[in-house]
């Protein structure tokens, strides 16, 4: 089988990362998967490093016949091409006329918000075989559509198990002057309204004026912006913050973590909260979106209401009473192995071989 996981995401992203993890572990699994991808992006460079053929988008901002022709003469080479963002879905949608040989179309639906009725009678029905939703949630909302729900398939994303280990080694606390001994807390995500930085900066303002030792740790696109730093000195919190915007280590990151922070406003599936959970730390999360799946209150972690900022920062309390609570850090990471990506790979494989079929 001959496949191409495509998505036009010019940052990174969970969905970006799942586009180049099925291809690397699809690869490994013997079946030819290349990437289709824009020039210049992080994708590129790390799908390069991992030796993934890297195809590319005909430099596409708007639909257009010629470059639909374009993209058509790449396509029709595959058995199956699995999009991973709406705007890659709908170039590739919008290709399928002019391909000599259709390929299977896979679309991953990786947000929980409602779908259009233009897309269902377009993107999501012609043309497309198969849609997988990331999350039970996304799936009973596509399951109840007219036209699609029978193309719906759950198959979650996945973690890798053996880069996110409770046993890796972090000089990150060394890196950032922070001794061993601080609590630490960490949020991974990049910055914006629905990752509910707006609502962690403020709850972990309560946390310092209730006189509790700690530093906070941001890390992902943005976070590093002048936005951000406007909102950290609106609370008074210069220096007890840090904002290391998009970074490459994050295993790394999380170990060094006492306390992995997640205030999500809606989620898909939240791939850095499971990472974080394979890592087995203590994790503070908002109770949402596909999260609500998989997180136990008390049990695999704390669950808080999302975009409140009192229940955000009494979870962070609970979340330090738990600090050394081995069997909640234990059942996070069987949570987490629920979603390995060695077998998110073969799911996913077996779905494409039943539309093939």
């Amino acid at each position: 089988m001959k496949i191409l996981q495509a998505t036009t995401a010019r940052g990174w992203s969970g969905g970006t990362e799942q586009a180049l993890l099925l291809a690397f572990y699809m690869n490994k699994l013997g079946h030819e998967t290349d990437i289709l991808a824009l020039p210049g992006t992080e994708l590129e460079k790390r799908a390069k490093k991992l030796n993934i053929r890297v195809r590319y988008f005909p430099n596409t901002k708007k639909f257009s016949l010629r470059e639909a022709r374009r993209l058509a003469g790449i396509i029709e080479e595959y058995d199956v091409v699995n999009t991973h963002i709406s705007k890659a879905h709908w170039f590739v949608w919008s290709a399928v006329p002019f391909a000599k040989r259709k390929p299977v179309i896979v679309y991953s639906r990786r947000v929980p918000y409602p779908v259009s009725t233009v897309s269902l009678l377009t993107k999501y029905n012609l043309w497309t075989d198969g849609i997988i939703a990331v999350s039970p949630e996304i799936e009973n909302l596509l399951k109840r559509k007219p036209f699609v729900g029978k193309k719906v398939r759950f198959i979650p994303s996945g973690v890798e198990l053996n880069r996110f280990s409770p046993g890796i080694k972090s000089k990150v606390r060394k890196e950032l002057g922070i001794p061993e001994g601080k609590l630490l807390i960490v949020n991974v995500g990049n910055f914006s309204e629905v990752k509910g930085h707006h609502v962690l900066i403020p709850a972990f303002k309560k946390l310092f004026d209730s006189k509790v030792d700690a530093n906070l740790l941001l890390v992902g696109r943005d976070t590093e912006s002048r936005e951000a730093q406007e909102l950290i000195e609106k609370f008074g919190l210069k220096g007890k913050i840090y904002t290391l915007g998009f970074r490459r280590d994050v295993p790394e990151i999380l170990k060094a973590a006492d306390l992995f922070v997640f205030p999500s406003l809606n989620e898909g599936i939240a791939g850095s909260l499971l990472q974080a959970m394979a890592m087995e730390k203590v994790v503070v999360a908002s109770y949402t979106g596909g999260i609500k799946s998989y997180l136990k209150d008390g049990i695999n972690g704390i669950a808080v209401r999302p975009g409140d900022v009192e229940s955000l920062f009494k979870g962070i309390l609970r979340g330090i009473e738990n600090l050394h609570n081995e069997r909640m850090k234990k059942e996070a990471r069987k949570t987490a192995e629920r979603f390995d990506i060695n077998r998110v790979a073969k799911e996913t494989i077996n779905f494409y071989e039943e539309l093939l079929e």
